[in-house]
């Protein structure tokens, strides 16, 4: 007999043997901690009478609205988004240019873009994407004064046009380097980390592709790959100018903001980290120095440069009496936080449930002085980011969850801790309609837009800011992937208080940040854990303090709401009868104040809903309110 085929089957047998034990061993730890959590939730329930709440699970919603069709011609300065292929991401080009109010429509016709003064190419151009007499029209219109903006141009009859002899793509670059003062298109990366980013750290040999150029000698590269090829081109031609970047709008934008980069931050949080925001930047230059007409929609309200926006996360049984503290100090300050409460019911590995009569009243005063509340889950897990999605049906009733550690739990699923959750704030807080949410630990998993978005939620603040290479508010995509959006808005954290020194160490620092992102019209998300009613109060109110020009703090859900009306506006500037006259017509379909338009002429006078400001280049409209569309005339000088 084979010893070898009997030591191997023995082998199989007492693996099988080992196999079904550890089986039996794993089936009765989760029975004991399921029957453990039960006896918690059971033990919890008999001491609060907490109410839930109806929140339906309503049916995934997906918009099938074609780009063309969505985003329509409606006057001169847009910038026409040229398609060259369908079978790619718009969301990219859409997210970018909608962050930085520029107007703009999507066509596939050459002829209808060709008739605006800026044309975006997106998303590629290849050897067979325009034909010879085709380019030979781009190249009339740059000579006539047009401007071009293109990305991922390979090797092939387009070369000369854009500036280039040569185009090799490659997965290995890491890092882009900017000119600094090398034109108008990088006018706002004047900090060292706008002018050398990193597309993701050198753990990873290979990353995301990128075209590298070979600049010809009539072009001049504004910025360079580590490996000396041009990552962004500019060509003069005639009275117009081309610009070409070799990294697209999907893997510079919307790589980050989707969580799928390949650990391109240099801090996690606490810092100032454009990785992402400087080609939205780029592409707002380029509009402001190309169209001498241009107007633009602000991302601040009411002529602001810049909002911090300060949340508090409720996740420890003594934070609740501090509460207090914070909502006082900033009703002195004339403002108002945004408290994301963790409602703990179950008694678990991690600690006692908290929604005590006596808790509870303190989330009630809160909402009665008008705080708004959102959610911030149930067990409050690190391993969030893996729960499954769950059936929908979970409910106060039914949803065990169980902590057994800090990074295990049994029971739990998004759409429990989603679901429940705002079944037991909006229950337990006469009046409440919780909108906005907040992952433990701020553990993303793939499924959470889908779950909040069924849930009826409008907002999230999950990410920081540094880890999405982003200051500015987005539109949350679902599955965190690049095709659809969920309705849903981001809103990054930029500070938060648990990294050492202190935060009242930290305040200059924060500050600096706050400075930064006032530069840019981008704004900071400021997280503060009130476990104490001292030294984090004494920091919160240095920054109240100490605020730079322009920078006010803003109740952060009345700030999501004006991002998402500025979002969906529906406005144009077209001429007016009287010489030097604009008119401009804005349409909302929720209420919305403070919108800001900056235009490039100087102006003389405005009549109609909106106010002039005092460096004659902005108006503020009066607050709009559905099916009111506002009319303003705009007298230039």
């Amino acid at each position: 007999m084979d010893t070898r085929r009997v030591s191997w089957m023995d082998g199989m047998r007492g693996s099988a043997r080992s196999s079904g034990m550890s089986l039996l061993a794993a089936v009765l730890i989760a029975l004991v901690a399921a029957i453990f959590g039960l006896f918690g939730w059971l033990n919890y329930r008999s001491r609060s009478r907490l109410l839930a709440a109806v929140v339906p699970v309503h049916a995934l919603a997906v918009s099938h609205v074609a780009p063309e069709t969505a985003y329509p011609e409606r006057f001169p300065m847009q910038v026409a988004v040229l398609r060259t292929v369908t079978d790619e991401t718009m969301l990219p080009a859409l997210h970018a240019l909608l962050e930085m109010g520029i107007p703009f429509f999507v066509t596939r016709d050459l002829q209808q873009a060709l008739r605006h003064r800026l044309v975006l190419i997106y998303p590629r151009v290849d050897a067979g994407t325009f034909t010879a007499a085709q380019l030979e029209q781009i190249r009339r219109h740059m000579a006539e004064g047009g401007s071009v903006y293109a990305q991922w141009v390979a090797e092939g009859p387009a070369e000369g046009l854009f500036g280039i002899r040569k185009a090799v793509a490659s997965k290995g670059r890491h890092v882009v380097r900017f000119a600094a003062g090398a034109g108008p298109l990088l006018r706002y990366l004047n900090r060292p980390e706008e002018l050398e980013i990193r597309l993701g750290s050198d753990q990873f040999p290979e990353i995301f592709w990128t075209q590298g150029y070979t600049a010809d000698p009539t072009a001049t590269v504004l910025a360079q790959f580590e490996d000396g090829t041009a990552a962004l081109v500019r060509k003069r031609a005639g009275a117009g100018t081309v610009y070409l970047s070799g990294v697209s709008l999907l893997e510079g934008v919307l790589r980050g903001q989707t969580n799928r980069h390949y650990e391109a931050f240099r801090h996690y949080v606490n810092a100032f980290e454009p990785g992402g925001d400087v080609w939205l930047l780029i592409l707002r230059a380029w509009y402001e120095s190309q169209e001498p007409g241009a107007v633009r929609l602000a991302t601040i309200p009411n002529g602001q440069r810049s909002a911090v926006l300060f949340t508090h996360d409720i996740d420890w049984e003594n934070s609740f009496p501090p509460m207090l503290d914070y909502a006082r100090l900033e009703t002195q300050h004339g403002t108002r936080s945004l408290f994301f409460v963790q409602m703990k019911y179950v008694d678990d590995a991690n600690g006692k449930g908290y929604l005590t009569p006596t808790n509870l009243d303190v989330l009630r005063e809160i909402h009665a002085e008008g705080f708004p509340m959102g959610t911030h889950s149930i067990i409050h897990s690190r391993a969030f980011n893996h729960f499954d999605l769950g059936s929908g049906r979970e409910s106060y009733v039914n949803y065990h969850p169980l902590g057994t550690g800090p990074n295990t739990a049994t029971g739990a699923t998004v759409f429990g801790e989603v679901r429940v959750s705002r079944e037991l704030l909006d229950g337990n807080v006469p009046e409440q309609h919780t909108v906005f949410f907040r992952a433990g630990h701020l553990r993303v998993p793939k499924s959470l837009p889908e779950a909040l978005q069924r849930c009826g939620y409008e907002f999230d603040s999950s990410f920081t800011a540094p880890d999405v290479l982003s200051n500015f508010p987005y539109a949350l995509t679902l599955g965190l992937g690049f095709d659809d959006d969920s309705g849903l808005y981001e809103f990054p954290v930029t500070i938060e208080d648990q990294e050492q020194p202190a935060l009242v160490e930290r305040v200059n620092a924060a500050i600096e940040v706050f400075r930064a992102n006032a530069e840019n019209g981008a704004i900071s998300v400021v997280l503060i854990h009130p476990t104490d009613a001292k030294m984090k109060l004494d920091a919160e109110r240095d920054m109240l303090d100490h605020l730079p020009p322009g920078v006010s703090a803003m109740d952060p859900l009345e700030f999501a709401q004006f991002w998402r009306a500025r979002d969906r506006l529906e406005w144009s500037v077209e001429p007016g009868k009287k010489p030097r006259t604009l008119v401009l017509r804005a349409s909302s379909r929720e209420p919305v104040r403070g919108l800001t338009f900056e235009f490039a002429g100087e102006i003389a006078s405005v009549s109609g809903a909106a106010e002039l400001l005092g460096d004659h280049h902005r108006i503020v409209l009066k607050a709009l309110e559905p099916g009111k569309p506002a009319q303003v005339e705009v007298t230039l000088r």
